[in-house]
């Protein structure tokens, strides 16, 4: 089973738009796709799981939020203490499915309480890092930050999904992806736009 962990360069860059699109190019192979959201803020205003399973057909038990929380902030803001032990094992009872995708809560450092950040998630169930990038003024920069922080970290890293629904034009979109592409070759995995 191949089990995805879907982080961005930050917030409202696409991450779930992505794991939408990415679900259903899968489903459309004849994969079976499964889609976590280990905490989702803002809930039920902001729902990631439901948006996932509208546009890639799938089904309650196949794309589900683990925790929630009513006000849309860093998870550190909600939790004293956050549930990572009842997240580690719903992501690790998962078997029946060819992919997994669990999307995280905005980027890799997000606090999840005052110890732990997002990215632990990946670390400790052994996901391979996807990291969505707005095709904008700024990508260049903050994929390679992340990019140098799951290398010096250890964590594997998939590749990146450039999301050109932020591009200004064709111009600055096709500059940007070739630049990362120059940058760190072989990177980019995906790139799409608006579903």
């Amino acid at each position: 089973m191949e089990k995805l962990y879907i982080s961005g360069t930050g917030t409202e860059i696409g991450k779930t738009h992505f794991s939408a699109w990415l679900a259903r190019e899968l489903s459309r192979q004849g994969k079976r796709v499964k889609y976590i959201k280990p905490v989702q803020t803002g809930y039920p205003a902001d729902d990631d799981a439901a948006f996932v399973r509208r546009h890639a057909g799938l089904s309650e038990d196949d794309a589900r939020v683990l925790f929630t929380g009513e006000e849309p902030v860093a998870p550190c803001f909600l939790w004293e203490t956050f549930p990572l032990d009842g997240v580690l094992d719903a992501i690790n009872k998962v078997r029946d499915c060819d992919v997994l995708l669990v999307e995280g809560a905005g980027g890799l450092l997000v606090p999840l309480d005052k110890k732990r950040r997002s990215y632990e998630i990946a670390e400790l169930c052994g996901l391979e890092t996807v990291i969505v990038v707005p095709n904008a003024l700024g990508c260049l920069s903050d994929a390679q930050l992340n990019g140098h922080f799951l290398a010096t970290s250890g964590i594997p890293f998939k590749g990146f999904a450039l999301n050109n629904h932020f591009a200004q034009d064709e111009t600055n979109r096709e500059r940007n992806h070739a630049m990362l592409a120059h940058l760190m070759p072989g990177s980019i995995r995906w790139v799409f736009g608006s579903l």
